[in-house]
C-alpha cells in the first residue's frame, strides 16, 4: 500500500537557542549528519512512499535553498503564520494524498521500521496511530511512600514512564473530517486525540533520540 509522508520542520527550535538563531533544529548536525538527513535515509524503499511532505516556518529561506538538492518527491509546505504542530496538516490533506500518512517531528533521530508501523497500523483498523518509547528517570534520592501508619523508603528507583515519540501514522479521511469541524488555523497535535477513541500504540523500541534540549544535543 502506498503512502505518504509529513517531516515537520516549521518549529523555532526555541530550546536550543543560540544554536537555532542560524540553523533550524531539524538540519543541525551530530556526527555530521542531522536528523532530517538521518529520517530520510531511514525511509526504506519498500514502503512505497509517493511524496514527502516537509512543513517549513521558521527559516523558510533557509529550509528551502537546503532542500533543492533532496528528493524529487519531496513538497515544501510553507506556513505563512505558525499553525501549531497539526494546523500544516490541513493543508496537506487539501492535496493529492494516500490513504494514510506517516507524519514524523523533524527533529529526532529515529530508527523506527516504517513499514512494520504501517502494515500495524492498518491493521488495528485505526484512525490514529501513535508511537511510544519507554523513557527510564533516575531519581537519585531515596524515595519515601506511606501505608496507614508505616514509612517506606526506596533508594534511588528507577521509574519507566511511556513517552509520546513524536512519529503517527494517521488516515486522511480523518483529519479532512477532523478540519471540517475546527476551523481554526492554530492547532496542535494533542488535539486531534482528544475525544478519539480510535487510537492505536506502537512502541518503537530504544533506538529514538530527541535533541530537544541543550544537554540532549
Amino acid at each position: 500500500m502506498q503512502v505518504d509522508f509529513v517531516i515537520m520542520c516549521g518549529g523555532y527550535g526555541s530550546r536550543l537557542k543560540p544554536f537555532t538563531y542560524i540553523i533550524p533544529k531539524p538540519f543541525l548536525t551530530a556526527n555530521n549528519i542531522s536528523p532530517f538527513e538521518y529520517t530520510l535515509r531511514n525511509i526504506p524503499k519498500k514502503l512505497k512512499v509517493r511524496k514527502i511532505f516537509v512543513t517549513v516556518f521558521y527559516k523558510k529561506d533557509f529550509i528551502k535553498k537546503k532542500l533543492k538538492k533532496q528528493n524529487e518527491n519531496i513538497q515544501i509546505i510553507i506556513e505563512k503564520e505558525a499553525m501549531g504542530t497539526a494546523g500544516s496538516l490541513r493543508t496537506i490533506v487539501k492535496k493529492d494524498c494516500s490513504r494514510n500518512i506517516i507524519i514524523t517531528n523533524g527533529d529526532i533521530y529515529s530508527k523506527i521500521d516504517y513499514k512494520k508501523l504501517l502494515d500495524n497500523h492498518i491493521k488495528s483498523n485505526s484512525d490514529i496511530t501513535m508511537c511510544i518509547k519507554s523513557h527510564k528517570i533516575n531519581i537519585p534520592y531515596a524515595v519515601m511512600s506511606k501505608k496507614k501508619n508505616q514509612i517506606f523508603f526506596k533508594e534511588k528507583p528507577v521509574i519507566v514512564k511511556k513517552i509520546n515519540a513524536g512519529i503517527y501514522v494517521i488516515k486522511k479521511n480523518f483529519l479532512v473530517n477532523f478540519f471540517m469541524k475546527n476551523r481554526n488555523n492554530f492547532v496542535n497535535m494533542n488535539q486531534l486525540f482528544e475525544n478519539e477513541k480510535k487510537i492505536n500504540i506502537f512502541d518503537i523500541g530504544n533506538k529514538w533520540i530527541d535533541i530537544g534540549h541543550i544537554n540532549d544535543f
